[in-house]
């Protein structure tokens, strides 16, 4: 999940899919975001399904998934945010496989849904060098802010078949080559506390026309949140 851990060691109770979830949030993994639980609820799993969960983090999405009735793999480049899932799956009596590495981490074969919210996001210098290498990885985007999505879309089609459906959280548009895309929901949310700790920063990236922020009704700085449906245009 794409903000900085919070180190915390609690329990939480969400709902994903109209299942109730029980969370046990773990110190140094990724934990649930106004984001990415509006993610999670934008997207469609069915039982039977085979699905991955890519950066499952504390495997929220993965349980939810697992709970609706389908097959599921979650992977992680962070062993903590792996161990932490298989945990929180232990605590809500499913079963899910798991796998440690980047995107699909050595899982073959197609899947019928792919789930990744991956970081896609510009990082303000200043707050990207107070964070340590492995806070990094999990959580800046790369230059553009969507270098792990770009090696996803490059991925993606190998484990896809005709029906296949691929959510994808965005903020802005980027190369969707070789799919056909359906915007499934938006929604302007408040930006996270680091971009307000350097607005500057992101009130001249807005300007320049590279992001876009809002302010609310109230005032709040925003930005949308974009969730895609991809399908494949032709065949791999």
């Amino acid at each position: 999940m794409a903000h900085r851990p919070e180190l915390q060691s609690e329990r939480s109770t969400l709902t994903i899919f109209g299942q109730e979830i029980t969370l046990e949030r773990v110190a140094g993994v990724f934990t649930p975001t106004p984001h990415s639980l509006f993610y999670a609820n934008a997207t469609h799993v069915r039982a039977g399904e085979r699905v991955i969960d890519i950066g499952t983090g504390s495997g929220v999405i993965a349980i939810a998934a697992a709970k609706v009735g389908a097959r599921v793999v979650a992977t992680d480049v962070d062993p903590r945010a792996v161990a932490a899932a298989e945990r929180n799956a232990t605590l809500n009596a499913v079963s899910i496989e798991t796998s440690v590495g980047g995107l699909f981490a050595g899982a073959t074969g197609a899947f019928d849904v792919i789930l990744a919210n991956l970081p896609n996001e510009l990082v303000a210098p200043e707050y990207l060098a107070t964070l340590s290498p492995d806070e990094a990885r999990g959580f800046a985007g790369g230059e553009g802010g969507h270098e792990s999505l770009v090696a996803l879309l490059d991925a993606a089609p190998r484990h896809m078949h005709a029906r296949s459906r691929f959510y994808l959280p965005v903020y802005t548009i980027i190369d969707y080559h070789g799919f056909a895309v359906r915007l499934v929901a938006f929604l302007a949310l408040p930006v996270k506390p680091y971009v307000l700790e350097h607005l500057s920063y992101y009130r001249a990236l807005d300007e320049a026309g590279t992001i876009q922020l809002l302010r609310d009704v109230t005032g709040r700085w925003c930005a949308y949140d974009y969730v895609y449906e991809l399908t494949l245009h032709r065949a791999y």
